[in-house]
Parts: structure tokens; sequence; C-alpha cells
């Protein structure tokens, strides 16, 4: 798989809080065990009837005026746009709507200057979705729909089981300013840290247990180094592979496990227990952290090629046999496939190790939102917009029997609905892990909600010959055996206290994180000696670390 497919894969995933595929009609995954039933009738009431719901139908048709990023390569079928498809005419025609597109911007870049542009001439359509900055901005010029009894009063029940879904409202505080709700964030779902993943087969060939520890990973990425578990005869086994990205929430190649075994979490802010705000970077467990690093570098455990080495680099060792051992987020299972394609005996398992010394796996959640769905102050019918997502989902999830027809077996995404919000549970991946444990039991698919059919077709094909079929192999190993990782027993959340951008992290983020990335690499390499951090940590707080940490705080204090 090359890095452009795994791109748009990453932007469905970890980047945009998408979870992959599935369905009928590829609808975003809403990986629950059971889904509640949000249909209603749609009674035919007045525009302001006091019998109007989540779900009611107007009598006379309200007009919703729409701006949005367009979709690329949508592989809608001839005759249909984004402006107007199936997806689009079920949500008008539910709900007698009629959605008029303003603008549709496929480049992303294009797009925020097209919002901008909207801003700045105070000429916004009733609603789009905007990153934090433009949310932030839209609220401050007054511009935006106060939400919060719209909510309350017409949000579906699923819609929010989704938002309750996330720990003391972690993801709806995002779209609240001074208490009132103002913008729907998206949800980012619970599990894009990443696993180890090992061959299990080499292993087995050098008789090794499972890790647990940092040690247990070292003592096994030094035998894979200098044993030949793939008994070619040659020496040409890598060490663990790496990233020169150092650390990333659903990076693959990254070295998140191994910092966070230690305590350390780059890149977040935290509060001590004096109530002091400090970043995760700058700390003496992170120190510690590199320490380990630089050791295993020197030592080769680390491929000594990782800081010149591209994302195809590394995907080329693993699909080659060369690598048997690295850090990945759970939908890496599809990466891993590529190398069973190729030898059939690998045999890659995910494991949420090292370990700190208490027996845990920490990792940092992801950031809860990143996009934000907001409506115009002036919008004549701004629960229109509720009533649109609600019905949405009821076809994105097929709970509705009738979306269950719409471009079936074409490969439509569900991005061609009017509002690309991306919304699921917080333990969207582990939720569905029962069902399939039932299914591959007792083989009986009755019952089952229709989103979940063609995932469990993969992993009945799986078993009955597994690896015969490299996509419902790929479906398995990530949705089944590496979801099912997410919701070990042994993971510990550190939360971070504060998530998004400050004033001076817009103007001297870029520097600051040049600083950091580069004295860390100089470190983990070997160019600089370890007390280098120190220095580094002093600098980073006077070119605007320190201010940073001074506008967090009081953020922190407003909440």
């Amino acid at each position: 798989m090359n890095r452009k497919k795994w791109l748009i894969l990453l932007s469905m995933t970890a980047l945009l809080g998408m979870s992959a595929c599935s369905g009928g009609n590829n609808g975003p995954s809403s990986n629950t065990a059971t889904e509640p039933d949000n249909s209603q009738p749609s009674a035919e009431s007045g525009n302001a009837s006091v019998t109007d719901g989540p779900f009611t139908k107007y009598q006379d048709t309200v007009k919703i005026t729409l701006g949005r990023q367009g979709v690329s390569g949508n592989n809608l079928p001839a005759g249909d746009t984004l402006e107007d498809n199936e997806y689009l005419r079920y949500v008008e025609e539910r709900l007698n709507v009629d959605v008029q597109y303003e603008f549709s911007v496929e480049d992303l870049k294009a797009y925020n200057q097209k919002v901008t542009l909207a801003i700045a001439s105070n000429s916004i359509p009733d609603v789009m979705i905007v990153d934090e900055q433009q949310f932030h901005q839209l609220a401050k010029a007054n511009m935006l729909a106060d939400l919060t009894d719209i909510y309350e009063n017409y949000a579906s029940p699923l819609i929010k089981e989704y938002y309750n879904s996330y720990t003391g409202d972690r993801v709806l505080n995002t779209g609240k300013i001074d208490g009132k709700l103002y913008a729907l964030p998206n949800t980012n779902i619970d599990g894009n840290f990443q696993l180890i993943w090992i061959r299990k087969d080499w292993l087995d060939k050098l008789q090794l247990e499972l890790p647990k520890t940092v040690d247990d990973v070292k003592g096994i990425v030094k035998a894979f180094v200098e044993k030949d578990p793939d008994g070619n005869g040659v020496k040409d086994t890598t060490g663990l592979l790496g990233d020169p990205g150092i650390v990333g929430d659903g990076g693959f190649f990254t070295f998140d496990p191994l910092f966070n075994a230690y305590h350390s979490y780059p890149k977040s802010w935290f509060k001590d227990e004096a109530g002091n705000i400090f970043y995760g970077s700058t700390t003496p467990e992170t120190k510690e952290a590199l320490g380990v690093l630089r050791e295993m570098y020197a030592s080769g455990l680390i491929d000594k090629e990782f800081l010149t080495r591209k994302w195809e680099d590394n995907a080329g060792l693993v699909s080659s046999g060369r690598a048997g051992i690295l850090f990945a987020p759970w939908f890496a299972g599809w990466a891993m496939s590529d190398a069973v394609k190729a030898n059939e005996k690998a045999d890659w398992v995910p494991l949420a190790v090292p370990l700190d010394d208490a027996g845990e796996r920490n990792v940092v959640p992801s950031v809860p939102s990143g996009s934000f769905l907001v409506v115009n102050k002036n919008a004549k019918n701004p629960e229109a917009v509720l009533k649109m997502l609600n019905v949405e989902y009821e076809g994105i999830r097929l709970i509705d029997p009738a979306t269950q027809e719409l471009y079936k077996g074409q490969g439509v995404g569900w991005l061609n609905y009017p509002l690309n919000l991306q919304l699921d549970f917080q333990d969207s991946l582990a939720r569905d892990i029962p069902i399939y444990d039932k299914v591959l039991q007792d083989k009986n698919k009755n019952d089952l909600p229709a989103r979940i059919l063609p995932r469990v077709e993969s992993l009945l094909k799986n078993q009955d010959n597994p690896k015969q079929d490299m996509a419902a192999y790929a479906d398995s190993l990530a949705f089944y055996t590496a979801a099912a990782v997410t919701g070990a027993k042994e993971l510990k959340r550190i939360e971070p206290v504060f998530y998004g951008n400050t004033e001076t992290m817009l103007k001297r983020g870029a520097n600051l994180d040049k600083l950091e990335n580069e004295t860390f690499l100089r470190i983990i390499t070997g160019a600089s000696p370890l007390d280098e951090f120190d220095k580094f940590v002093s600098t980073w707080k006077s070119i605007g670390g320190d201010k940073v940490a001074e506008e967090i705080a009081e953020i922190v204090k407003q909440k």
C-alpha cells in the first residue's frame, strides 16, 4: 500500500478523528454493540409547532444555506454531484428542507480562505464547519447562534449519546464559551495511540516470550538484529523502526510508548499538584526517556537510518520482511497485511506495551476535537441544522432501513451527506468486539446491525481461510485483533489539561517545535550530550514557552 493511499486512510482516522468506513454505503464506522432506534414519525406540524422534535418534518419548506469543504474522488455515479445526490435528497425529503450550497471548495487551504473571506465580510452561510481558530474568531465577532437550548431540545438521543460517551463532556465543552454552546465539535475516537507490533513467528523461532517492559522490548530487538530471525543466513534485520517526528498522536514508527513508559508525555500540557501548568516535553521524565532512546540508538537497537528514511522506506522494510518490531496505531493492521502478502508465514501481533513500573501502559488520548459545526446567529431556523444532523446519522449508521439501499455496493462515501461532521463513541473501537467474539463462535449473523455486516463477513472469511483473502485478513487484523487491544485493562489514560492553540503558540509555535525536535534528535543520535536537554528547557521557556504556559493557565482558570 503506497503513501498516498495511507494518507487517505489517515485522514479518515487519526488526523480528522474518522474511523475507517463500513456498511453498504461506506459510512464512517460506529463500533457500538447496539444502536438506539431514533426514528420518529414525521409529524406534519407547523414550523413552530409545540410538537416539534428532533425528527419532525416541516410543513413549509425551510431553506438552509451551506458552505463546506468539497469531496475529492467521491465516486458518485454520473449525473450526481455533491450539491445533488441521493444522500442529500434523503435528508431534504425527510425534513422538507432545501439545502442550498453557497460554496464548496475541495482544497482545504482554499476552503479556509473562503471561510476567512466570509467572516471578514460578515456574510457567512447558515451553517458551515470551521477549525478552532475560525470558531473563536466567529464567536468573538458575535456571529454565531447560541445552540445551548437548541441542542437540548433537538439533538437526537444518538447524537447526545456520542457526546456523552466522552468523559466529563471533554468534547462538547470544546464548543462552549462562557458556559454556552456555540458549536458542535467533531469527535476523535479513543485508541489512536501507538501499539507495539511484533512478528510473533520470529519470537517463536527464537523462543522468546511476548514483551511487557522496556527491557523486554530491548531484548527482543537485540535478538531480532543479531540472531537471523528470518533464517536467510544474512544479518539484514533492522532494529526498532523510527520516525524523525519522534512522537505524534496516531503516528507510525514514532517513539511515544517508550516515552510514556517513563511517565513522559511530550507535546502535551498538564497541571501539577500545586496547580501550575507545565509542558510534557520539558520534564525530568522526558530527559530520562531521551537517555534510554540514546542508549538504544548507540547500541544499534534503533534503526541507524531512521533520520533519513521516508514513510515509504519504513513500510518497505516491513513488507520485505526486514523489520519485525515497530510502534503504530491499531489501523496499522492494513499495512501489516502487505508483509503477509509477501510472506504468508509472517504473523504480526499488536500489544499494549511497554508497561511502566506499575504494570500500566500509559497513553495520552487524542485531541477531543478539531473541527466545529457552527450556525449563523441570523439563521431563520437554526434548529433545522440539528434535525439534519439527526437524520443524516440515521443514514450514515444505516439505522433507517431505507438508507441501506442508497448507493448500495457503489462505494460512495458518507462525506456526500450535507454535514461533514464526524461523530462517534469515545470507545468506538472496543464496542463491537463482544459481537465479533460471539459471531466467530456461533456463526450466527441474525439480528446484527446492518452497518456491521460487511466487517463480520470479513472476519468469518478470514476465520475459514486465514490469510487467503488479504482484504478480509487486513480488516480482521485491524478491526478485531488490534481494536480489541485498544480496550486492554493495562491502559491508563493521562489526560492533558489543555488542547488547542494560544496566541503565542500561533506566533511562535513553529520556532518552539523546531527547537524541541532538533534538540531531541541530536540527543537520541548522540550528536549532542544528554545534558543538552537542560539548555533546551531554558531556551524554550525564554523564547515563548513560559508565555504559552501563562496563557494556558488563564484559559484553564476560566473553564
